[in-house]
């Protein structure tokens, strides 16, 4: 690990600035998608403290995470941005039957901000597939999404066989 890269677990990361109200104590969740993705957070950041390496995320990645999210200028200014964020992946079924597969950012976007702002690499901590799917609180994991897409997919079928 580099020197300018601190781990997820590290104590002094845990301290919240008492001044800021977007600061927040106690357990973390990560809501995605309007809230059909729930994630634990806490969880991750265990996970990751394996003393695995982060890996730095594309800028337009950073960019992408950091547009769609609501971002507190107020408390970007004192985040530090040598924590790496972490990277989880989700499934997802269209409507059409298509299984969507991907990954999203779960901690991390105002150190993603800060990044942005002081034209600096932003490092993250990408979760496997099974680490993915132990975070997940809420939402379809794979073998749901695959079922839901499948079952689409079915009814899509249906639906062009029963136009002819």
């Amino acid at each position: 690990m580099s020197k300018s890269t601190k781990k997820v677990g590290d104590k002094k990361k845990r301290r919240k600035n008492p001044d800021c109200p977007h600061c927040r104590t106690g357990s973390e969740t990560f809501r995605y998608s309007k809230s059909v993705f729930k994630f634990d957070v806490d969880l991750a950041r265990e996970i990751v403290g394996d003393g695995r390496e982060p890996i730095e995320l594309h800028p337009d990645d950073v960019k992408h995470s950091v547009d769609t999210t609501r971002i507190y200028s107020d408390h970007v200014q004192h985040v530090d941005p040598q924590y790496p964020g972490i990277v989880a992946q989700i499934w997802y079924p269209e409507p059409n039957g298509t299984l969507l597969h991907g990954d999203t950012l779960i901690d991390g976007h105002h150190r993603a901000a800060r990044c942005l702002q002081d034209s600096l690499p932003y490092r993250v901590y990408v979760l496997t597939e099974e680490e993915s799917q132990r975070i997940l609180i809420k939402g379809p994991d794979k073998a749901e999404a695959q079922q839901i897409a499948d079952a689409a997919r079915e009814h899509h079928q249906e639906e062009l066989t029963a136009a002819h």
